[in-house]
């Protein structure tokens, strides 16, 4: 009896550590302390590339802010939604998490400022985050390397939506590589057949955009011959044996102007090279002194500008069926179209024919 009752005393401890490591074993949570976010209510959803979230869990703030999610089964690896009053913010977990803990300040919780414990992927992507706020995308080149630095392939799908979504048709080829790697890394899931349907969808658009397209690849580029701001008239056919970037755009155009610096970079870059840019400006009639003023303003340093100020009934908007701005083309030495709307990717495009 003695022996035995040793023998019990013995165990008892590692018995006693085996049930403390089970019980931790199943205890999954997302808790945290949000200064600034004291009886706010607080909901956790798991998000889809299909905008369809399911809800995980709600908890309320306290008077400092804590809160605590708990979950009954272990984080699959997915994206995530936390919203904190009238906050949210997106976050991925690789379903390796047991206890995430965040602490940050409600103000900026929503730009991913925040200490994070307890999960590896949620901090790498907290950290790209953060740096993409930090540093302005001048390119798309800059845009990849981005997305290049994800954790996992969903971390480098969701980044590809965010940071190329918006022009996806000249990046038609980075959606299928990653929809590759994520069918790879995550096959037979929503996630998968989501993003993989969003890539079929954007490249029937692209089919679809591109046989309406009045002007096509192969095509001689017809001639435009328009008066500048001091009246020269002046010929896109005059610069035959250049590469040439026709752009029509406006000085009432906000997104042109937010594109024209990477113009101007570009053309500063390879205009030694043989690289010319002739630009089409859409401005109304009484716009002419606003068209100049851009102009300087933007730093196009190139000398053919052109405009019949006609607004929408621009003339060569017309034969070249412009129907929304910013508008380009590339033209190679030949004087025919190599590229239609190459103003995300130019450089590339660029390249080819230099």
């Amino acid at each position: 009896m003695n022996k035995l009752k040793s023998l019990f005393l013995l165990l008892l401890p590692v018995f006693a550590v085996m049930m403390a490591c089970d019980s931790q074993a199943n205890s999954h949570a997302i808790k945290g302390t949000i200064s600034g976010a004291s009886n706010l209510q607080v909901s956790l959803d798991l998000a889809h590339f299909d905008r369809s979230n399911v809800g995980l869990g709600k908890a309320t703030c306290d008077a400092n802010g804590a809160f605590e999610i708990k979950s009954e089964k272990p984080w699959d690896e997915g994206l995530y939604r936390l919203r904190i009053g009238a906050k949210q913010f997106y976050f991925i977990m690789d379903g390796k998490e047991s206890v995430v803990e965040l602490t940050g300040d409600l103000a900026t919780i929503d730009r991913m400022d925040m200490q994070i414990k307890g999960s590896e992927t949620m901090t790498c992507y907290a950290g790209i985050v953060k740096e993409l706020i930090a540093n302005q995308l001048k390119t798309p080149e800059d845009a990849k390397a981005f997305i290049e630095r994800g954790c996992t392939p969903l971390m480098k799908a969701f980044l590809t939506t965010q940071l190329l979504g918006q022009s996806a048709g000249p990046f038609i080829e980075d959606f299928k590589a990653q929809s590759q790697s994520l069918n790879t890394a995550m096959p037979g899931s929503k996630y998968a057949k989501d993003f993989g349907a969003m890539v079929t969808g954007l490249e029937a658009q692209k089919n679809q955009q591109q046989a309406g397209e009045t002007i096509a690849v192969g095509m001689p580029a017809p001639d435009i011959s328009l008066p500048d701001p001091s009246g020269k008239v002046r010929s896109l056919s005059s610069l035959k044996g250049k590469v040439v970037l026709l752009d029509f755009w406006a000085s009432w155009c906000g997104p042109c102007r937010k594109a024209n610096p990477h113009v101007v970079e570009v053309y500063n870059k390879y205009k030694s090279k043989g690289f010319d840019v002739f630009s089409v400006s859409l401005d109304r009639p009484e716009g002419k002194q606003k068209w100049e003023d851009a102009i300087k303003q933007d730093g196009l340093v190139w000398n053919n500008h052109v405009s019949d100020l006609k607004f929408w009934d621009s003339a060569p908007a017309g034969v070249y069926g412009v129907r929304s701005i910013p508008k380009t083309f590339l033209i190679g030495k030949d004087g025919k179209i190599v590229a239609v709307n190459p103003r995300d990717n130019l450089e590339a495009e660029l390249l080819k024919v230099l």
